[in-house]
């Protein structure tokens, strides 16, 4: 009941939901598809702060400068040029478990001491609390396993659905019908949302400048330096107008042969030099696939990771269905595809509307655990 005078109530206004996002430290696409789910929080007046780890978690703070960040445990991932990379991934195993143990008692202190109120996750399994809703952020519902290993696929991914059973939700970055993703994302008895492609990236009515080739490298170590020479081989020295990204922190700039090589650009610098490409060759992993969609790139060679198998499988498919041209790194040759690129017609718009992202992020707000 309202009172007249000093007695008056005065409704006051709910405060703002603070939701932390996690990102995986394995690469940059996990940060980088992180980028619009955080602006779409900001833009519904969250307050939001930031944890991960390296790379990843600079990127994060170049982009979002005022927001709060938080270091947690990295899960010391190791590559090698000569283990094949399931073989590598299974020995740390372990490795990995622990970290998985202990960023979640990071995350449930963090969550207490800070007064979080919901986790926002991708690819990180142990950020969720016991206390808070908390969401998964994935593609990879699935694991793809070598045909070698592939015996072993039943009782992988049981394990993975158990990790991602711990969550209230799993958002897959991908539309519910059509897939992109496709068995990668197959959800079984998962309780998943598909919320719409994550892209930084900012479609502009830019016609490319001809002749003109973009690199872009992103990854684990050595496999990124092993095909950034490979790469710097292929392309100095060409009438072509070349630039090659190296995925790598710092704001290093190089111009040598014709070619110019950065360290690293910002989302709206990147996207800028994408749409004036005429020729982008780039990784196959499945954000860059999103930036693709999202900016309509056209003639696109895609190097998956050797070994990767969540990155074969999507530049077999896609080379299938004559998006972008696949080759494997240990036999890439920069004149080979580009004598059979015009045979690709290059990704469509169709794949981007409309974001579902909103949705997603309503049903976040107005869940409570238990």
């Amino acid at each position: 009941m309202a009172r007249s005078g000093s007695d008056t109530f005065t409704e006051m206004p709910e405060p703002a939901k603070h939701i932390l996002v996690t990102v995986l430290d394995w690469g940059l696409g996990h940060a980088t598809r992180s980028v619009p789910v955080i602006q779409a929080l900001v833009a519904r007046g969250c307050k939001v702060s930031l944890a991960g780890h390296g790379d990843s978690l600079l990127l994060l703070k170049q982009e979002f400068p005022q927001l709060q960040t938080y270091e947690i445990t990295s899960y010391r991932v190791a590559y090698s040029a000569n283990i094949p990379f399931m073989i590598k991934i299974f020995m740390q195993l372990p490795k990995f478990l622990l970290a998985i143990r202990k960023e979640h008692r990071q995350i449930e202190k963090l969550c207490l001491d800070k007064r979080i109120d919901a986790i926002i996750s991708d690819n990180r399994y142990g950020c969720w609390s016991n206390s808070i809703p908390s969401i998964l952020i994935t593609h990879q519902v699935n694991l793809i396993l070598p045909s070698s290993f592939r015996w072993l696929s039943g009782l992988i991914n049981f394990f993975n659905h158990k990790l991602i059973k711990r969550f209230d939700a799993c958002w897959v970055p991908d539309y519910p019908d059509n897939r992109v993703t496709g068995t990668l994302t197959e959800p079984g008895n998962l309780r998943v949302l598909f919320i719409g492609m994550l892209s930084r990236m900012k479609p502009e009515k830019i016609d490319p400048i001809a002749n003109t080739l973009v690199a872009i490298l992103s990854g684990p170590e050595p496999q990124r330096q092993i095909l950034e020479k490979i790469l710097i081989k292929e392309i100095s020295g060409r009438q072509e107008r070349c630039t090659l990204v190296r995925g790598l922190p710092g704001d290093m700039t190089i111009t040598q042969d014709g070619l110019t090589i950065y360290n690293h650009l910002l989302g709206d610098q990147l996207s800028e030099l994408i749409q004036k490409s005429s020729i982008i060759i780039t990784r196959s992993g499945y954000s860059t696939i999103m930036d693709l969609y999202k900016i309509n790139a056209k003639r696109v060679i895609l190097i998956p990771t050797p070994g990767q198998t969540e990155q074969e499988y999507l530049a077999q498919e896609l080379d299938r269905q004559k998006v972008a041209l696949y080759q494997a790194q240990a036999k890439f040759s920069l004149n080979d595809a580009l004598s059979r690129l015009s045979e690709y017609n290059g990704f469509t718009k169709s794949k981007t509307e409309p974001s579902l992202l909103p949705e997603a992020i309503n049903d976040l707000l107005q869940m409570n655990k238990g």
